[in-house]
């Protein structure tokens, strides 16, 4: 008869065999297996649907990408602090470099309001519940040149202490720009901050459960949205009011070619 599990012969196999290699450092592909299920966010987003909150979901402004944004009428109108989403509005899903394309406008940002006024505020890196040590958002500053918040709670949950304490000002006086209306733009217009929308560059590389996240905001935000002249301006792009709005102007005020879109 063969050896028993945990006999002599067993024990001997465990001895000769090799012992398991250490995980891998963490890196910015990390981020693809914690963005797929944001439970507190699908919860928020699907309340709004019989809410009067529905205006949460709707940006300030939207453009194809940050190169339509006005950095310097934003910087001139009061803003202190610009706050970027990473994947799909800075470079492609899960990638570790800026996307050619808005390379230079980045770093016109960065020229226009600091570098020390600029950050990415993730839904994994930086934030503690899965980058606790702080490396991957090490790893994606040194790659990208553009710092990452450190923080405690998912996009759009969670207060805006960090970015408070990091940029000392106001959230009012940020502008929050990102490609997901349930997470960017949800948090953004909850604490107050200016909101802009980018188009996704595109959706190769994300799970499933974030396409079809996406496909769910979009189709209820067509249908939430109003044109502009309507009675609610809040709920219309580019007409949505903010304090720093300068007088006679409305939010498509920041957009670089507002008839773009």
């Amino acid at each position: 008869a063969g050896a028993s599990a945990g006999g002599p012969a067993a024990d001997a196999d465990a001895a000769s065999s090799p012992e398991p290699a250490p995980s891998p450092a963490p890196s910015s592909s990390y981020g693809a297996a914690m963005q797929s299920v944001n439970v507190a966010g699908v919860s928020l987003f699907a309340g709004m649907a019989f809410t009067s909150s529905k205006a949460l979901c709707i940006p300030h402004v939207e453009v194809p990408d940050i190169r339509w944004v006005d950095w310097r009428a934003l910087k001139r109108a009061g803003f202190k602090a610009c706050v970027f989403d990473k994947d799909n509005t800075l470079t492609a899903p899960y990638e570790r470099s800026v996307e050619p394309r808005v390379r230079d406008a980045l770093q016109e940002c960065i020229a226009v309001f600091g570098e020390q006024n600029v950050a990415v505020l993730s839904n994994s890196a930086g934030l503690t519940q899965y980058d606790p040590t702080g490396a991957v958002a090490d790893e994606l500053e040194a790659a990208l040149g553009i710092g990452f918040v450190r923080h405690s709670s998912k996009k759009p949950s969670g207060s805006c202490v960090a970015l408070e304490e990091r940029f000392q000002c106001a959230p009012t006086d940020m502008v929050m720009l990102g490609d997901r209306y349930l997470t960017d733009v949800v948090y953004g217009n909850r604490h107050g901050m200016f909101t802009v929308r980018c188009a996704p560059f595109t959706e190769a590389g994300e799970s499933a459960s974030i396409r079809a996240a996406k496909w769910i905001e979009e189709v209820a935000v067509r249908w939430w949205r109003k044109p502009e002249g309507s009675k609610k301006p809040e709920r219309c792009p580019g007409k949505k009011p903010h304090a720093n709005v300068p007088e006679g102007k409305d939010a498509s005020h920041f957009v670089a070619s507002p008839g773009v879109w």
